[in-house]
């Protein structure tokens, strides 16, 4: 009964991506926001997620207004029921502290995805 309960809760949450992709939108004017979702799941009345990508405003103007012109590319499988990766582009500030630029979250790792960016 609470694996069908998770289960439903899952279907539930990803419902209420797009919900969340607008307010992120509202919220962080001139960020770059995106969901895709399946094609073929849409012809059929299903909506699959395929992969979201974020880099919000903010972001973008503390790395043109003074990171070192470095970038980093890393990425992290995400385990548990909603399986996929987590792809991550990194600067670095003066300090050789870490500062994130962008991400998104992906079924898998390819040249497709990570064109993305």
């Amino acid at each position: 009964m609470i694996l069908e309960e998770l289960s439903c809760s899952y279907n539930d949450e990803y419902n209420k991506l797009e919900s969340y992709i607008n307010e992120l939108r509202n919220n962080n004017p001139r960020s770059d926001v995106v969901i895709n979702l399946s094609r073929d799941g849409l012809e059929k009345g299903i909506r699959k997620f395929l992969r979201m990508y974020i880099c919000f405003n903010a972001m973008k103007n503390g790395f043109s207004s003074g990171i070192r012109p470095f970038i980093g590319l890393d990425d992290a499988f995400l385990k548990g029921k909603a399986k996929g990766q987590l792809l991550v582009v990194v600067g670095q500030d003066s300090m050789n502290h870490f500062y994130p630029l962008t991400w998104a979250v992906v079924s898998k790792e390819n040249k497709v995805t990570w064109n993305g960016f």
